[in-house]
């Protein structure tokens, strides 16, 4: 197992590495420049705050390296470089390896080596001098179990910092790296010790945060009938990672999460007998193989004869399943089937190498909850997907026997932000100077298909996305806000009727199905319409809602753009403005872009679909 933050780099990601000349953490993250210290007695009421970094190993590309050093040299959010409003005022490090760079780093940056956890969080006297506590506890020479679990002294540290605080009568917050512990008695007793003193808590992998290709977020309250997720790597090191990846998807579903009721690991061939006897969908290990780089298809059995998957068992009857295919794959990827679509959702946990950008957005959540006292999403996230890898190394040991797990009957709601690099504002606008390719010429990435009656299909032919058959639409997975749209596309009609299609954009979710498309904003594309021509916001009712009737002929190409900032909205029609009007109500304000196919022969084709934000 590798001890770096992600398993040995390919000759490709190595030749990469070696052309851009990484040696060590500075290249790793440049230095922007010596930290302003921060004034003796800082709190959150100022423009700094303080924390303790208590670290097990810290050494180049090690946990301490992409998480600390990202507070003691600064790190970027993709467009312009952060200077944390979060400095370090003392560092425990307890193992200094031959490759040690923290005392490099405390020489040329002021951050002092204390000899004690107590003396990294207290003053002389015995209070308070943090505002908050980091501890990574990952990396270094710590034993293993016969069950193949990491012993890192996770508990250890943060019983430590839990007497401190005991000593100095007050608390303050605490982030923990990964998951809380390798043995779950530790890990409940650590969550159960941060509720009873009010510690706020954050914990677990930067996976949640990394980029997703192609960008998905299932929105919140969404039913999910099975998910999946593949992972790579050390079973329970990287395991870990793979749950992440899924929980904080399905966390998301109708009802929030509702704890866990058994969790087994199945090894080798008996794998793949589940898979075929339908305990996890063959159909979902396909939908997130797609997303791999590069794609894996069918022969993914035969490619790994030793695969390690853990069933689990949620208490709403929601089944998922963790897939570890180490050897095959390099990638964190993740497949849900959502109900009343036709395909399954899926991605790909982009990871920026060999930069480790993702941490940056896993350092910038971490330090919101430093800065309000309040985490930034829950830490029972982390609780759950600590209790289910602690169950099924379990599992594995003990003959793969399914493990019911009552411990895990937790319940939590999940919370929305854009702390993510895969909605983070900085990170979303850093691509092409900001526009997005809706359309890739190629196929549906990054879209789901919704079919409403006659059953429409959906094709790209020789770079063109086409749509004809029937009622239905196809809708981005991906949310935008203010935004700027342009499209190009022709409509006609193979009956002899007038074309009928709509772009929509803040399109809400599509709960009430025997409504024939989702609350949005639509901008009509039907040149005969006299009540609302092509450019029109469909049935708006607001003064300037209305475009002129239209002068484009069916089986035409045109081009329509968009604006939409706050409550104004803006459209042209082949450059020419169209519609120009305010909705005082601001009834959508975040939403989905939707592609509309109105009549049973009507058809809709599309070559050009780009958006950014704004």
């Amino acid at each position: 197992m590798s001890d770096t933050p992600f398993p040995p780099l390919s000759r490709r990601k190595f030749l990469y590495h070696s052309l851009l000349g990484v040696g060590g953490a500075s290249a790793a993250l440049p230095a922007l420049g010596a930290p302003t210290a921060a004034p003796a007695g800082s709190s959150r009421r100022g423009d700094s705050v303080r924390v303790a970094a208590v670290t097990t190993e810290y050494r180049p590309w090690s946990h301490a390296d992409v998480i600390l050093g990202r507070l003691i040299q600064g790190y970027r959010l993709d467009v312009e470089p952060n200077w944390p409003p979060v400095t370090i005022r003392a560092m425990y490090v307890e193992q200094f390896s031959d490759s040690d760079i923290s005392r490099a780093l405390s020489f040329h940056h002021h951050v002092p080596i204390v000899k004690s956890i107590r003396e990294a969080i207290l003053d002389e006297n015995g209070k308070l001098a943090v505002d908050g506590v980091y501890l990574v506890g990952e990396h270094g020479k710590y034993p293993y179990n016969d069950r193949g679990q990491h012993l890192y002294p996770r508990r250890r540290f943060f019983d430590e910092t839990v007497a401190a605080f005991k000593e100095a009568g007050a608390v303050v917050p605490v982030f923990n790296d990964k998951h809380l512990d390798a043995l779950w008695p530790n890990a409940k007793h650590m969550y159960e010790t941060a509720k009873a003193m009010k510690i706020p808590m954050m914990a677990g992998s930067s996976l949640p945060l990394a980029w997703r290709r192609p960008w998905l977020e299932i929105p919140i309250g969404t039913p999910i009938r099975e998910a999946l997720s593949v992972g790579y790597g050390g079973t329970e090191a990287y395991g870990f990672h793979a749950l992440e990846t899924m929980q904080c998807m399905i966390e998301r579903r109708a009802g929030g999460e509702a704890g866990i009721a058994s969790v087994q690991s199945l090894q080798g061939p008996a794998v793949w007998e589940a898979m075929r006897a339908g305990r996890f969908s063959r159909k979902l290990v396909l939908a997130a193989l797609s997303r791999h780089d590069p794609p894996i298809g069918e022969d993914f059995e035969q490619r790994n004869p030793n695969p390690i998957v853990f069933l689990i068992e949620h208490r709403d009857g929601l089944r998922s399943a963790c897939l570890m295919l180490r050897g095959l794959v390099s990638d964190f990827l993740f497949a849900a089937d959502l109900p009343g679509y036709a395909e399954p959702v899926s991605t790909q946990a982009w990871l920026q190498e060999p930069r480790w950008g993702h941490f940056s957005y896993l350092v910038n959540a971490v330090n919101r909850m430093m800065l309000t006292g309040k985490p930034s999403y829950p830490v029972e996230r982390t609780v759950i997907t600590t209790g289910v890898i602690a169950t099924a190394m379990d599992s594995l040991y003990e003959k793969q026997r399914r493990i019911e797990t009552p411990d895990l009957d937790i319940r939590y709601q999940p919370v929305d932000h854009n702390l993510g690099a895969y909605r983070h504002p900085d990170a979303a606008n850093n691509r092409d100077g900001g526009w997005v390719e809706l359309f890739n010429g190629q196929n549906f990435d990054g879209w789901l298909i919704r079919d409403y009656a006659h059953k429409p299909r959906w094709e790209v032919k020789d770079g063109v996305l086409i749509g004809s058959g029937g009622q239905g639409y196809i809708a981005t997975t991906e949310e935008f806000e203010d935004l700027e749209l342009f499209a190009e596309l022709r409509i006609y009609d193979t009956a002899d009727r007038r074309g009928n299609s709509g772009i929509y954009f803040r399109c809400q979710r599509h709960d009430d199905l025997s409504v024939e498309y989702p609350r949005g904003y639509e901008v009509q594309c039907d040149h005969g319409d006299k009540s609302n021509p092509t450019g029109s916001i469909y049935n708006l009712n607001m003064r300037g809602s209305r475009a002129q009737q239209s002068a484009i002929e069916d089986g035409e190409w045109f081009s329509v753009r968009v604006k939409a900032k706050g409550k104004e909205i803006k459209t042209w029609v082949n450059g020419a403005l169209a519609a120009n009007c305010v909705d005082t109500t601001h009834r959508y304000r975040r939403g989905n872009v939707l592609l509309q196919l109105h009549h049973q022969s009507g058809v809709v084709e599309v070559r050009e679909l780009r958006i950014r934000r704004i």
